[in-house]
This record gives structure tokens, sequence and C-alpha cells, in this order.
């Protein structure tokens, strides 16, 4: 069975529960607190874009967007998105671990755990790509990716709806070698449009990091660590939640001057 990765239109709908409004309202006051401030902000990138869904919030808002992935599916989607709602905006099929652009951006955010990278070398040639795509003191915002729990399994399931269209989803996490922290990640997923079912499946194996891992990795790079808060709420410090409660975290960076 192919990956659901492959049907943008499918992936759209299985991550609609999303309030990308609330969302973006949250890396404004980021960018506001601890970056250049929204008036010396008029670029956005998002690392592993997908269909793009946060395309309509932030072009609503005067931003200029650029997405990168590495799937043609989701660039071939995301530049109709685009030209659907007339807008101006730049689609790069790039992996992110080792990207160029041409362009410096005053913004970046990868969602939704998307950070797959195997090694840490890896995770060094992104934040190396990542910095050289910002201007100085500008911010980058991980959705999720680091391994809070320490090594545990876990999975998580739910089902979205929209119109005639209904997505069950399943992402099954198992370690595989822990004193390498790499895990396998196992999604399926059934896809019931009108009378007709669907069945995807995929697997990766990626390397999941410790915080203190990946602040020793961030040291080493053109960023610093700028906090780690939960839920997209800056009134959450991961320090301060309770063990076993982290819904998703999101690690800020910024990139020094």
């Amino acid at each position: 069975m192919a990956g659901l990765y492959a049907h943008p239109d499918y992936y759209e709908i299985a991550f609609d529960f999303r309030d990308v409004a609330a969302e973006v309202d949250f890396f404004e006051s980021c960018i506001d607190r601890f970056g250049n401030g929204l008036s010396n902000t008029n670029s956005v990138l998002e690392v592993a874009c997908g269909p793009s869904p946060y395309l309509l919030e932030l072009d609503t808002r005067g931003y200029d967007f650029t997405g990168l992935d590495n799937a043609g599916e989701m660039i071939s989607h995301s530049i109709e998105k685009a030209r659907d709602n007339d807008i101006e905006a730049t689609f790069l099929r790039r992996d992110m671990a080792d990207f160029y652009l041409l362009d410096r951006v005053d913004f970046a955010f990868c969602a939704l755990g998307s950070l797959y990278l195997d090694s840490n070398d890896a995770l060094r040639s992104h934040l190396d790509s990542v910095a050289d795509a910002l201007t100085p003191g500008s911010l980058y915002c991980i959705d999720g990716s680091i391994d809070f729990p320490g090594g545990t399994s876990s999975q998580h399931e739910w089902e979205t709806t929209r119109g005639d269209t209904t997505v069950e989803f399943c992402i099954d996490q198992q370690p595989t070698n822990v004193a390498e922290q790499l895990v396998r990640q196992t999604i399926t997923t059934t896809v019931t449009d009108g009378e007709e079912t669907r069945r995807f499946r995929e697997e990766y194996e990626i390397k999941t990091f410790a915080p203190q891992e990946f602040c020793m990795v961030v040291e080493e790079s053109d960023f610093e660590h700028v906090g780690w808060f939960d839920s997209f709420d800056l009134s959450k410090p991961v320090s301060e939640c309770e063990p076993g409660t982290l819904h998703r975290p999101m690690t800020i960076l910024r990139k020094r001057d």
C-alpha cells in the first residue's frame, strides 16, 4: 500500500484538527517577544510544508510564503492552491537536511513533528541550511520532534471528516535502537470517500532527539536556544508542565546576529 503523503487532499483532511489562525498568532507572539518584531518580519519559510495549510492565513496577514518539501505531490498541490487563491508564493522540492534559498526570509517553522532526520550530522546540516536562509535575529520554531519522554513507545489515533470524506489516522512509534535514539514510525490510514474505502501504510526509521542532545547540536550552530513551550502557548513553558502531559511542545531558536 502506498503512503498517505502521496495524496495531499487526504493528508490535509487528516490534519484538519488544527486551529491554524491560533497557531499563527503564536508565531507572531514569538516574533514580537523573542525575535526581530513584527514590523521587521515580512517573509516566512515552512520546512516540510506538505499541502501548505498555513499558506492562506499567512498570505492574509501580509507575509510572503516559501514552502519547502521533498515530495513532488505536495509541491504540485501547493502550487495549485496558491494559483487557485491568486497568491504569489515560492515552492521548492528540496531535502530538508541540505538546501539553499536564493532570498533570505524573516521567520521559519516546521510543523507536526516533521523533522525527519536520521542523525546528528543531518540535524547539523539542517540547522545550517535554515540559518543560512534566515535574516539575523530571526526565529525558527519546531513543532514536536524533541523526545521529552525519553525512548518510550507511543500510539496516537484520531478521525477527521470533511464533506463526504473521513480519514482515520494512526501513528505508532517504537524504539529500534535505544543507544542511537532511532525509532520506527508506522502510519496507517483508512480513507472513506463516499462509497469508496482506501487504505495506506508507510514506515520510517528516524532519529529522535533528547533535549540535552538537541541543545548541544544547537550550540554548535548559528542558532541560540530560546525556550520550549507547549501547545502553542507562551504561558506554558515545558519546564513547568507535568510529566506525561505534553501535547505539542514547540522549540524556539533564534539566529545569532
